[in-house]
């Protein structure tokens, strides 16, 4: 079974580690964006089934997108972790209200990220 993932993250350095770290998953896909912008033309046209979202973007935030995302009337909404290196208890709260899958901190171990990745994002 395939699953794409969009990584959704301002900071190069991180979408350059997820990469890294993702490579190894022979049934994955990978798809990058550095802006809400990109990361909706992404969502439009193509076929998304799990986002690694950074909270802090250049034109948009995280949660921001997070309710597009989840409030589309697209089938099958992809499953979201959030990103974040904020560590409020009621940010993470208010967006696994959301919908989120997990919230998940910055700086991060890349190995013990992918571990989590996998329980919350089922590939």
């Amino acid at each position: 079974m395939s699953y794409s993932l969009l990584i959704i993250d301002d900071d190069e350095d991180i979408r350059l580690i997820l990469s890294s770290v993702l490579a190894s998953i022979d049934s994955l896909t990978l798809f990058e964006a550095a802006d809400g912008a990109t990361a909706r033309e992404l969502m439009q046209n193509q076929k998304i089934d799990g986002i690694i979202l950074d909270y802090q973007l250049p034109d948009s935030s995280g949660e921001e997108l997070l309710g597009v995302f989840k409030n589309s009337s697209s089938p099958g909404d992809p499953e979201i972790v959030m990103l974040s290196a904020r560590d409020d208890k009621d940010l993470t709260e208010k967006w696994l209200r959301m919908g989120a899958k997990a919230v998940l901190r910055k700086p991060f171990n890349p190995f013990e990220l992918l571990t989590q990745l996998r329980i919350h994002l089922e590939f």
